[in-house]
């Protein structure tokens, strides 16, 4: 037994170079070719950066727009000029072109899910009249994820209308319910704690469930993503509101306001008007939709009030706009 100690310990000691040499491998992997995670980020201790930065950048007057370029798996495009899913277009146009102006957000833009180009509805509404009316009509989609009436009034007037629009949608509600609640300052929308704007920081957001490990696991990428792989996912990681708070009936009157200032330089550009009322998933019948997402992962406020809000939204949209111009599409809610 004696003479077979050395032999036990030398194998023993082997086998644990072994799995040290290949654990080393498969942490200089995972940091190759695998992207970076910082497990205090996706636990909500530190910030991250803004994950927007990748396809955004501040713009003067509506807080952000898209980077040229091409994105995701879809070849989702963004043209020289910042609108999304928009073939490239001139700001001169015939007497013979009718050019249609589309204002939303991502349902707008097509992009939650990072649509196709040719699968984004203003693109198919595009095509549809060409069909139906001839030749002689472009678009521009000056839609963007999380523009609400805010940013889309700032892009309109000091970009689109060089564009020469002839007619304008607008397609806002759920984006617009983010300043309506009384805890946000509605005067320093879209602005930092120290009243700068940018994207070189993200909000706090917990994706994973903090757990005391993570201070020695967070040091290895290769246990990083073990951790997360064996780990459930938390309500919270589309984006976690924890200032809460109840809907304020007053921030209407904002929406009123973006609202009367769409439609008033619609008119001084000689643009035909027309105003949707979006479509949702939050409707009375429906609560299991709002349960966990709605309070956690938005507005901060539940089933009920998300469906006053609707309810409220529609309201300023019929009592501003004539209607002959308002696109109801709330029977596909």
């Amino acid at each position: 037994m004696a003479k077979r100690q050395p032999q036990i310990v030398l194998a023993i000691a082997s086998s644990l170079v072994a799995v040290f040499v290949a654990v080393l491998l498969a942490e200089i992997a995972v940091r190759i070719f695998v992207p970076y995670t910082d497990l205090f980020v996706v636990t909500g201790r530190i910030a991250g950066r803004n994950p927007m930065e990748e396809w955004a950048q501040v713009d003067a007057f509506s807080a952000y727009r898209a980077k040229p370029g091409t994105y995701g798996s879809n070849g989702k495009t963004v043209n020289r000029h910042g609108f999304i899913s928009t073939p490239d277009i001139e700001p001169e146009k015939s007497a013979e072109t009718l050019r249609v102006v589309f204002l939303g957000g991502s349902s707008t833009a097509g992009s939650g899910y990072d649509l196709a180009d040719e699968s984004t509805w203003p693109w198919l509404a595009a095509e549809l009249l060409r069909e139906r009316m001839g030749g002689g009509i472009d678009f521009i989609n000056g839609a963007l994820g999380g523009y609400t009436t805010f940013e889309s009034s700032g892009r309109l007037w000091s970009r689109l209308r060089f564009f020469q629009p002839d007619i304008i949608v607008v397609y806002h509600g759920w984006n617009d319910m983010y300043y309506m609640t009384g805890t946000r300052e509605i005067s320093a929308w879209k602005t930092l704690p120290d009243g700068s704007w940018g994207f070189e920081t993200g909000p706090k957001v917990a994706v994973y469930a903090p757990h005391w490990s993570d201070h020695v696991l967070r040091y290895s990428q290769l246990l990083t993503k073990v951790r997360m792989d064996l780990t459930a996912r938390q309500h919270g990681e589309i984006g976690l509101n924890d200032e809460g708070g109840i809907l304020d009936p007053d921030r209407f009157e904002v929406f009123r306001t973006n609202l009367k200032l769409i439609r008033e330089a619609a008119t001084l550009m000689d643009a035909e008007l027309f105003v949707a009322k979006q479509a949702t998933l939050i409707v009375a019948d429906n609560p299991g939709v709002c349960i966990l997402s709605c309070r956690y992962e938005f507005h901060g406020f539940g089933h009920e009030e998300h469906v006053d809000a609707y309810n409220r939204i529609y309201a300023v949209i019929d009592e501003e706009i004539d209607a002959s111009h308002v696109i109801d599409v709330t029977g596909i809610s």
